[in-house]
């Protein structure tokens, strides 16, 4: 019973990691927001919070990057052990995890001034920023074959493959350099989704830790 109830509350300080993540990400930007005079969330991306020389740049990519990172990697595992396998068992929590280590990654690499990246260490920032964001896209459709195979997950598992949908379609407009106006805009929607997901998955699985 003792190693039972172990394995719960372990189970479930991982998904409160995946709970609280997306929240203190939210206050973060939203603060800093406010503490900036003149910053255009809908033209200026949210890593210009963090960039070289920005005034509580340590906030952003400490409080910000790093820590979403760190917590949405324990989550990862959280959300490993909480599905019964399938096909494709790991490369779903995989995807995720590097999510997490992108986020870290961009937070111990700021990028430069206007996040024009043309440094060393700005370009490194690019990367990372990169590599979490396409791995955030696909994570949900890599972890949503687990989900359907689980009675206690099916109804998660659409929702997961529909986020990776939407993520797909708003970082392909992305993309496009007629909206370059509205890239914080659209960055904000693409981070929105996929922190959603992980809240609404965070969400359930402490549920299931608690119900256990």
């Amino acid at each position: 019973m003792s190693n039972r109830y172990a394995s719960q509350t372990r189970l479930r300080l991982l998904a409160i990691c995946g709970v609280i993540g997306p929240v203190i990400y939210a206050i973060v930007v939203l603060t800093l927001g406010l503490l900036r005079p003149g910053y255009n969330p809908v033209t200026q991306s949210m890593s210009e919070f963090g960039e070289v020389g920005a005034p509580n740049a340590i906030v952003m990519n400490a409080a910000g990057f790093i820590l979403l990172g760190l917590l949405m990697i324990a989550f990862t595992f959280g959300l490993h052990r909480g599905i019964s396998k399938g096909k494709g068992s790991k490369i779903g929590p995989a995807l995720l995890a590097v999510t997490g280590v992108g986020l870290v990654g961009a937070g111990i690499f700021p990028c430069d001034p206007g996040c024009v990246d043309e440094s060393l260490i700005g370009i490194v920032h690019s990367i990372f920023s990169t590599i979490s964001a396409f791995a955030g896209i696909f994570a949900p459709f890599a972890i949503s074959r687990r989900l359907k195979k689980d009675s206690l997950w099916q109804g998660y598992w659409a929702y997961s493959v529909v986020t990776g949908v939407m993520a797909l379609g708003v970082s392909a407009v992305y993309g496009l350099e007629i909206l370059e106006l509205w890239k914080g805009a659209l960055q904000r929607v693409s981070m929105g989704i996929h922190l959603l997901w992980i809240e609404v998955m965070a969400i359930r699985l402490l549920r299931l830790s608690i119900s256990r």
